[in-house]
């Protein structure tokens, strides 16, 4: 079970879930498009809401990837390469992480991101 968790205050989304997702959700990127659906967090605090879905293509055309919040769906699109570095972002923090770990994945600490993203953290889900 994966859930993403929206501010949109600081415009800062939460991905957490177990291991065994996060993996899969990494493997997912790698495709050409794709979707998956979420838990529901009736209280998602200290964010505002819970989005219900991630959906994701690749863009032929693209050079980075841009991670937006859109109503409630969590939309990732980008070149083939920078999908292929955020899976690897995200298997890699699944695979090495501690429980109590977080990761940001944003635009400046990674180029491969669209400047105009919103900035992620990946987490084990509490």
């Amino acid at each position: 079970m994966l859930q993403v968790l929206y501010s949109g205050e600081t415009r800062e989304l939460e991905l957490s879930g177990a291991r065994p997702e996060l993996l899969a959700l990494g493997q997912l990127l790698r495709g050409k498009a794709g979707s998956y659906d979420l838990s529901e967090n009736r209280h998602p605090f200290p964010y505002e809401r819970s989005l219900s879905e991630i959906a994701f293509r690749e863009d032929p055309e693209g050079d980075t990837a841009s991670i937006v919040a859109e109503d409630e769906i969590l939309r990732i699109q980008g070149g083939r390469e920078a999908l292929d570095l955020l899976a690897d972002n995200i298997e890699g923090f699944a695979s090495e992480a501690d429980a109590g770990d977080h990761c940001h994945v944003d635009s400046p600490t990674y180029d491969y991101i669209a400047p105009a993203s919103d900035p992620l953290v990946i987490a084990f889900m509490k």
